[in-house]
C-alpha cells in the first residue's frame, strides 16, 4: 500500500508579508513555499553589508541617482504560485521605483548585493546560482562578496563573471557611472 504525502500549502505574498517574525530565522517565498533562507549571521557578514551599503548610499546621495535599500528588502518575481526574493542589499536606477510602493513590489533590482557566509563549495554554487537568477529575473549585475577571502565576484547578463580582489578597484561601469571603491574597504575599515 502506498502512502500519498500532501502537496505543501501554498502561500501568497500577502500572508508572507504579514507572517509575524520568527526569532533567529529569516524567509524567503519560492513558488509558493516558505523556505528558510540561510542566513550570514554574525560580524563578517553585517560588516560587509554595512561597509558594502556606505559607499553605495554615500554615491546615491552625492550624485543623486537612484535608490539603495538594506535589511534584506523583498521583491515578488513571480505571481501563482508566488516568488519573493530578498537580497543583502538592492540598488534602483532612478523612476524605477513608483511612488508609494509599499510590501513586496513586482520589481527587480538593478543590481542585488549578495555576501557569502562561512563558505564551503555548497554555498559558492548557490551563490553563483543565486546570481544567476537575479540576472535572469532582470537584473543589471549581482555583486557576491565573499568576506572570507575578501573577493567580489561581478555577475553581468551574457558575460562571464569576473572575480575583483583586494588590492583592485571595483567600479559601477554603466550602471553606476562614477562610483568606485576599493575592494578591501568593503571588508574592514584599515588596510
Amino acid at each position: 500500500m502506498t502512502t500519498r504525502t500532501a502537496p505543501p500549502q501554498l502561500m501568497t505574498a500577502a500572508e508572507f508579508l504579514a507572517m509575524e517574525p520568527v526569532s533567529g530565522k529569516r524567509y524567503e517565498l519560492i513558488r509558493g513555499i516558505l523556505t528558510e533562507k540561510d542566513v550570514g549571521t554574525g560580524n563578517p557578514h553585517s560588516r560587509t553589508v554595512t561597509r558594502t551599503a556606505g559607499p553605495l548610499f554615500q554615491y546615491t546621495e552625492v550624485a543623486d541617482y537612484g535608490e539603495v535599500f538594506t535589511g534584506e528588502p523583498g521583491y515578488r518575481l513571480e505571481r501563482d504560485p508566488d516568488t519573493v526574493r530578498c537580497p543583502d542589499l538592492a540598488w534602483f536606477a532612478p523612476g524605477r521605483i513608483p511612488p508609494g510602493t509599499t510590501g513586496f513590489p513586482d520589481l527587480t533590482p538593478d543590481l542585488c548585493v549578495e555576501v557569502a557566509s562561512p563558505s564551503n563549495s555548497r554555498a559558492d554554487r548557490l551563490l553563483s546560482g543565486k546570481a544567476q537568477m537575479w540576472l535572469d529575473f532582470g537584473a543589471r549585475e549581482v555583486w557576491v562578496l565573499n568576506p572570507e577571502d575578501t573577493t567580489v565576484t561581478r555577475y553581468r547578463p551574457g558575460m562571464a563573471p569576473a572575480v575583483w580582489g583586494e588590492d583592485d578597484i571595483l567600479d559601477g561601469g554603466e550602471l553606476l557611472p562614477g562610483f568606485s571603491v576599493a575592494v578591501w574597504r568593503l571588508f574592514r575599515r584599515r588596510r
